[in-house]
């Protein structure tokens, strides 16, 4: 049932009584998902509930991710099959939007018939515009960068409706709070500066009302998203300054962030994960390639000397601190000791958790026209050995966890274990505890007695006891 207007206010024309339904596909990235509620928060506004299948809906949104080819290639068969819904009822809304929508705009409309509207990264608050729109008989493309500051702050949102309304995100005791948006870097394998636009801060004020709401409403862990996490500068607050006044807010037992930028990682950040005692030891420090000369290529204007000093900076400060890190295999022009010098790097740092991928090449990016584009084969080989030897590191430094005291944010029941409840420990390392009923976002102390697989498994240990 598509919405319809009120021809003199051009409002919705909404039946409280009978709620229309919506089911939203969200490919790519944790910023991805934080939109994705975002509509959903608009949407509640005009009367849609979540539905769980696309068949049951009466809008169906995809929100889309460009960081890699294949990602693409998911969305346009995804759109195929969702031809045939519309071919079956053809009042049901299509619409896309995200990175991919941002980029082909037109062109989606002209290869899927049965899409009714496009929009960009910047046009996602002006949905009940465009579903007015669409029930005029029009199809739409909305893909305009706006007055990005006011699109960035002027929504947060109300969490005051019943919770089985809300976003699924939003019930969790993990959220996720956008506090940039865009990126100023230019990588050259990159697309987001050109899918989500120059960086753009939002104000303090903002983002600590929207963090209230997270809390309020259940959330006991707040992920920090940017894309660029700690540029954050909006007049004279600096991203330290926001975590300071994130660290005071009551009932929030944790805070983490992704992704920093390594250049401009400085000492006051580290020190403050050893100051705030509600900032986890946990960093996630992209570094991409062990290779200078790949870095180079890559335009990430931080040399391997530099990360690793600021890995000695980190652990001097605290010890304990997990390092994640994100590395692409086959840049183009890579050789084989380029790789060698990534799995040196590997040696040296020893991750807790690596996202690693093969390099896609993407339309917009310069690496996409670089010369010497290795081979997928080659790509394939390295990205299976980098795997390799991490799963080792991986498992060392879990199993030297075995013996030590940890502090586990319950999640809920082990999907596959029961009486047993799963968590992570502010270095992000799963954990199963069995033999314990424990309530979502209750914290635990454990004591780590064996690792299973890619699980810890812990004893609980009462506070006090050694």
């Amino acid at each position: 049932m598509k919405p319809t207007a009120d021809p003199k206010t051009g409002a919705s024309a909404t039946n409280r009584s009978q709620p229309k339904s919506v089911y939203i596909k969200t490919f790519g990235c944790q910023m991805n998902d934080y939109d994705s509620a975002k509509m959903l928060e608009q949407l509640r506004g005009e009367n849609y509930l979540p539905v769980e299948s696309p068949r049951d809906a009466d809008l169906i949104l995809v929100n889309t991710c460009a960081i890699r080819e294949k990602s693409e290639h998911k969305v346009y068969s995804l759109l195929g099959s969702l031809g045939e819904i519309k071919r079956s009822r053809p009042d049901v809304v299509i619409g896309v939007g995200g990175c991919v929508s941002q980029q082909r705009g037109d062109e989606i409309l002209k290869r899927v018939r049965s899409v009714d509207m496009v929009f960009g990264t910047d046009n996602l608050f002006e949905l009940p515009e465009m579903l007015r729109e669409v029930a005029g008989g029009n199809r739409v493309v909305r893909t305009a960068w706006h007055d990005r500051k006011r699109k960035v702050d002027n929504f947060i949102p109300d969490f005051r409706l019943d919770a089985a309304s809300l976003p699924k995100a939003a019930q969790s005791v993990k959220a996720c709070l956008a506090i940039t948006k865009g990126c100023n870097n230019y990588c050259t394998f990159c697309v987001v500066p050109y899918t989500r636009g120059r960086e753009v801060s939002r104000e303090p004020d903002n983002i600590l009302a929207e963090a209230q709401a997270l809390v309020d409403n259940g959330a006991r862990e707040i992920t920090l998203l940017g894309q660029n996490v700690n540029s954050y500068k909006t007049g004279s607050a600096r991203f330290v300054d926001l975590l300071e006044q994130l660290n005071g807010i009551g009932g929030l037992a944790r805070i983490r962030y992704t992704s920093p930028h390594p250049k401009d990682f400085g000492e006051e950040l580290a020190a403050a994960h050893a100051r705030l005692p509600k900032l986890c030891e946990y960093i996630h420090l992209p570094v991409q390639s062990g290779s200078n000369r790949i870095l180079k290529a890559m335009r990430r204007n931080h040399t391997i000397e530099s990360y690793l000093d600021k890995v000695t900076m980190i652990r001097e400060k605290v010890p304990a601190m997990a390092l994640s890190t994100d590395i692409i295999v086959g840049f183009p022009g890579e050789t084989d000791q380029d790789f060698e010098d990534t799995l040196s790097l590997m040696r040296q740092v020893r991750f807790d958790h690596l996202f690693a991928f093969k390099f896609s090449p993407r339309s917009d990016t310069p690496a996409a026209d670089y010369r010497h584009q290795v081979p997928e084969g080659v790509r394939a080989e390295r990205l299976a050995r980098l795997f390799e030897l991490h799963e080792v590191i991986r498992k060392e430094r879990s199993e030297a966890l075995i013996g030590t005291r940890q502090e586990v944010l319950v999640e809920g029941p082990h999907p596959r274990e029961t009486g047993a409840v799963t968590g992570r420990t502010r270095g992000n390392k799963p954990v199963t505890i069995p033999r314990r009923s424990a309530e979502p976002g209750e914290l635990v102390p454990v004591t780590i007695v064996a690792l299973r697989h890619q699980s810890l498994v812990g004893r609980e240990t009462p506070s006090g006891s050694q």
